[in-house]
């Protein structure tokens, strides 16, 4: 198994690529690739993950957001287009000595298409995870329809 110091006799010289200088490198691309433009939607803004998934009946949007109360989300729809936003923990007065996870607001929007009824939309908030439930219109689904072949 590879050790830590096993290469280091006779090479100091190219020691230094496992030193200060390499972390001080990896720290700024993590900020780059974490804090930077692939982890942000505009400025100041977090990017949060979200899956959607859809069944018969309904529309499920879930938001992960680990750290968070449900006290600081807002939910609307507005002219079809549904949006989740989160405030920032104003109340955190920890005084961090590494932090990658911000905290910072955010906010998402989705373009909805004619099948929800807007009326009807259900938001929870358990274990770190925003569910949305957009029900369907059924009336509006359009059913699969089988071709037949000749």
């Amino acid at each position: 198994m590879f050790k830590r110091d096993h290469y280091s006799s006779g090479h100091s010289n190219q020691n230094r690529f496992c030193g200060q200088h390499f972390k001080d490198r990896f720290e700024k691309f993590q900020q780059h690739f974490f804090e930077g433009e692939a982890g942000q939607r505009g400025e100041g803004q977090q990017f949060v993950p979200v899956n959607i998934s859809e069944n018969s009946e309904f529309y499920e949007v879930q938001v992960f957001a680990a750290g968070r109360k449900k006290e600081q989300f807002q939910v609307s729809i507005n002219e079809g287009i549904l949006t989740i936003s989160c405030t920032e923990n104003t109340n955190d007065a920890t005084a961090y000595i590494y932090k990658e996870h911000l905290g910072t607001a955010f906010e998402r929007e989705f373009q909805l298409n004619e099948q929800v009824l807007t009326d009807n939309v259900h938001a929870s908030f358990e274990d770190g995870v925003l569910t949305v439930i957009l029900p369907k219109d059924l009336d509006k689904v359009k059913r699969p329809q089988e071709v037949i072949i000749d």
